[in-house]
């Protein structure tokens, strides 16, 4: 091996080292909470806020904050819903994404 090479090499220690670096960095970058517009593209998949509200918020009530979750429950008009622990809100959406169906149609609402 040529020694020019051989100092551009580095040990797998090293390489460890510079990826949890990177990790820490990634995840830094990350924000604690989010907005629920933001949230609706970021964790929700585009979905509408009634898409959100009727197959998140209705069918699975332990996702409020006030029943120890991760996002405000919308009280009524001019109230923001926000995600108040986005890291939470992944791993509930993650451990979670098999029983929500994705698919499912807009609700029809009554006005």
């Amino acid at each position: 091996m040529f020694e020019a090479e051989r100092k551009i090499m580095l040990d797998d220690e090293t390489i460890d080292k510079l990826a949890d670096a990177i990790a820490d960095r990634l995840q830094a970058k990350e924000p604690a909470t989010m907005k629920f517009d933001e949230a609706r593209h970021v964790l929700f998949h585009g979905k509408s806020r009634e898409w959100i509200k009727y197959y998140i918020l209705r069918k699975y009530p332990e996702v409020l904050v006030n029943n120890g979750g991760w996002i405000t429950k919308p009280e009524h008009r001019g109230v923001r819903i926000k995600v108040l622990d986005v890291k939470f809100a992944k791993q509930w959406l993650s451990k979670n994404a098999h029983k929500i169906d994705w698919t499912a149609s807009e609700p029809i609402t009554l006005k």
